[in-house]
């Protein structure tokens, strides 16, 4: 941008300091267009900027706004299926206790737990 201020021609944008809306120390919006700024001076609550519109960062700007309203979008969506976890699943309560807790599972379990895998002795190492 550096090379753009000192090839293109400046322009001045004059604006109240309670309607600057500010970008980082160097960039403004005007009339939703990036602004960067080459010189700027406050006299009397009224900004006066020297600089240039960059249009391609302004672009850029543009499309990271429209990409974020989509995922805010789709993150809405996620957090309200997260919002139902818990009915399903609560890491505070064990398993176990939440099965036997509920009368409705208790009907759906067999009476006597049996392992299900088989148990394989192995003999001692024999000492030679």
């Amino acid at each position: 941008m550096k090379k753009q201020f000192e090839t293109e021609s400046l322009q001045t944008v004059v604006q109240p300091e309670n309607e600057v809306i500010w970008m980082d120390n160097d960039e403004i919006w005007v009339n939703n267009r990036l602004f960067d700024i080459k010189n700027k001076k406050l006299e009397n609550g009224i900004y006066s900027f020297i600089g240039l519109f960059d249009e391609d960062e302004t672009k850029l700007k543009e499309i990271e706004r429209n990409t974020s309203g989509k995922n805010k979008e789709q993150n809405k969506l996620l957090a309200q299926l997260l919002s139902h976890l818990p009915v399903f699943c609560n890491p505070q309560i064990e398993l176990s206790d939440a099965l036997n807790s509920c009368n409705f599972f208790n009907t759906f379990r067999p009476k006597s737990r049996k392992n299900p895998f088989k148990e394989i002795l192995i003999p001692p190492p024999q000492v030679c």
